[in-house]
This record gives structure tokens, C-alpha cells and sequence, in this order.
């Protein structure tokens, strides 16, 4: 037999060998309809509902990812706006300003100048900016609690971005009631 002379063969002879009773039938197309659906789901309705979980899940992302980069630029903003009325603070000295200078002068303002024992300036250059670091260390024995907050406050409030760095309190030796102070006072040189 050649393959140009093969013949078609019926239908009914690719029927299955053995004869199925009517409930089998019945039960073999119940399971093919069955597994026709279950694929039918699996290709056609099943792909667009996960992609749109997934693209739920992506908004979601997304949307968390967009509320921290506003909060990111809004601190971005604070501390850019600092970091202008830093600047203008220290443009607006008058020339001249020291820390040293400024920290003595207060120190007489606010009646604790006698107390001082040392005051220790020091300067640090910062890498790539046009500015330094001042600090000033300054120790005073037997102050009275208004006279410390006196001072801390002129420190504070003044117009020159200066900042308490570091403070150490301890009872004063001849009288408990007396505060001997050291304390490290910062700012930004031009």
C-alpha cells in the first residue's frame, strides 16, 4: 500500500474497542465537559483575573511609593528652607563675629563672667564647603540655676545659629546649691 493510495478510513472505526454501557458514557462525557471547563478556565478566564490581582498589588506599591517620596521632598523642603535661613543667619553677622567673642560677651550680659575658669576655642574645616566649624568650651563653677538658664537662653535665642553641643552639670564642691557647668558651644564660620 502506497501512501498516495491510502484510503480514508470511517469514522466509526476510531470508536473505542470495547462497548460502554450508557451510564459510562454519560459519566465520560461529564468528566471530558469537566476537564473542557477546567481548561477553558486556566486559558481564558483565570490569566486576566491575576493579572488583575497583580495589578492591584502594583497601585498599591505604587501609591505607597508615591506617599513617601512626597514626604521625602516635603522633609527635603524643611531642610532646605533651614538650611537658606542658616545661611542668611550667618551672612547677616556683623563682620568680625567670633563665637569666642560673642560667648564672652554674653557670659558678661548675663552676670557669669567671674565664674568662668576657661573658655577653649577651636576651629574645623569642613571638606567642599566654604565654611568652618567653630566650637567653644567653656567651663563655669558656682552658678546659680537662673544664672545657667540665663545664659543657655542667650546661647539659644540669638540671631547667630549658635547651638549647645554637649553640657555637663555637677554640684557645686563648697556650696550644694551652686552648679559648675561644662559645656561646648557651636557654629558655622564663613
Amino acid at each position: 500500500m502506497s501512501f498516495f493510495s491510502l484510503k480514508l478510513l470511517p469514522l466509526r472505526s476510531f470508536a473505542l474497542p470495547f462497548n460502554l454501557q450508557r451510564r459510562d458514557k454519560i459519566a465520560l462525557t461529564v468528566a471530558a465537559a469537566v476537564l473542557g471547563l477546567f481548561i477553558l478556565a486556566q486559558l481564558i478566564i483565570f490569566p486576566p483575573l491575576d493579572r488583575r490581582a497583580r495589578l492591584k498589588q502594583q497601585i498599591l506599591t505604587q501609591t505607597r511609593a508615591l506617599q513617601e517620596m512626597q514626604l521625602l521632598s516635603a522633609e527635603y523642603r524643611a531642610v532646605s528652607q533651614t538650611a537658606f535661613n542658616t545661611e542668611a543667619q550667618l551672612k547677616a553677622r556683623p563682620a568680625g563675629f567670633t563665637l569666642f567673642s560673642f560667648l564672652d560677651a554674653l557670659a558678661g550680659q548675663s552676670g557669669v563672667k567671674q565664674n568662668i575658669v576657661h573658655m577653649r576655642p577651636s576651629t574645623t574645616n569642613l571638606k567642599g564647603s566654604p565654611y568652618s566649624l567653630s566650637l567653644v568650651e567653656l567651663r563655669i563653677d558656682a552658678l546659680t540655676m537662673q544664672q545657667l538658664v540665663a545664659f543657655l537662653h542667650g546661647v539659644e535665642t540669638s540671631p547667630h545659629s549658635i547651638w549647645i553641643r554637649r553640657i555637663s552639670l555637677t554640684r557645686g564642691e563648697k556650696e550644694e546649691d551652686l552648679i559648675n557647668v561644662i559645656l561646648q558651644a557651636e557654629t558655622f564660620q564663613l
